[in-house]
């Protein structure tokens, strides 16, 4: 039986959005398996080396196209050091994962939260759109102020542990705008919870969201342990 919000309405399972920052050379099955569930997936953000890296990877190529005739969007891994970052630079990184990858969408991670960077994070979006790609991304990490929800097409609002998640309130602002805005990343979470984690982030108005029990320094360099069974048919 599906849950129900606390009004009675029957809550949406989230999509994925998805920190692949693993290789398909040495984690094929992964990427397989990503590919052949698209129709569950909003977003793959692709992370080579806190960026595309200093050259064309032509290993990521066969996988790349598999995703694109799949219909999955691709997104570019863009550091923002929360507003510090020269805009001149996350552009450039940007640049090179669509002329390298043919990305079309940007996952502008550490991002800033308070009002004083809302320009910075504008003028990024802007200049991504312009570069052509179609969905921008603000992975903030925690709830910033509504302006932000102005500039990009999804917000992160969470990222981090499933102890820290239990305890996360959900600003009304957040909770008056689509679902679809929103997706939260947790990480460390015991595997007899994934269902309860995945079904949590619906009831706090996150449409995308990404569940696994890895933690340490980068809980995102590997699928969860028993994805190919657990993770969200």
């Amino acid at each position: 039986m599906t849950p129900r919000a606390a009004d009675g309405s029957e809550l949406v399972r989230p999509q994925l959005i998805v920190p692949a920052y693993f290789h398909p050379a040495t984690h094929p099955g992964e990427w397989a398996w990503l590919a052949a569930r698209a129709a569950q997936i909003r977003m793959i953000v692709l992370n080579l080396a806190d960026g595309p890296g200093a050259q064309p990877d032509a290993a990521l190529f066969p996988v790349l196209d598999r995703l694109r005739s799949a219909g999955v969007t691709v997104a570019g891994y863009v550091d923002t050091d929360y507003g510090h970052r020269p805009v001149y630079d996350a552009v450039a990184d940007l640049t090179r994962f669509a002329g390298w990858y043919q990305v079309d969408g940007v996952f502008f991670d550490r991002a800033a939260v308070a009002a004083g960077d809302v320009g910075y994070y504008a003028d990024l979006a802007r200049q991504a759109r312009d570069t052509g790609v179609r969905l921008v991304a603000f992975n903030h990490g925690s709830h910033p102020i509504e302006a932000y929800a102005e500039h990009a097409d999804l917000l992160g609002t969470f990222e981090g542990p499933w102890t820290a998640y239990l305890e996360l309130t959900v600003p009304r602002w957040v909770r008056a705008r689509p679902a679809g805005q929103f997706f939260h990343l947790l990480h460390s979470v015991p595997v007899s919870s994934f269902e309860d984690a995945t079904w949590l982030a619906a009831r706090r108005n996150a449409g995308c969201a990404f569940v696994t029990d890895q933690g340490g320094e980068n809980p995102w360099d590997r699928l969860p342990d028993g994805a190919f069974d657990r993770q969200p048919q």
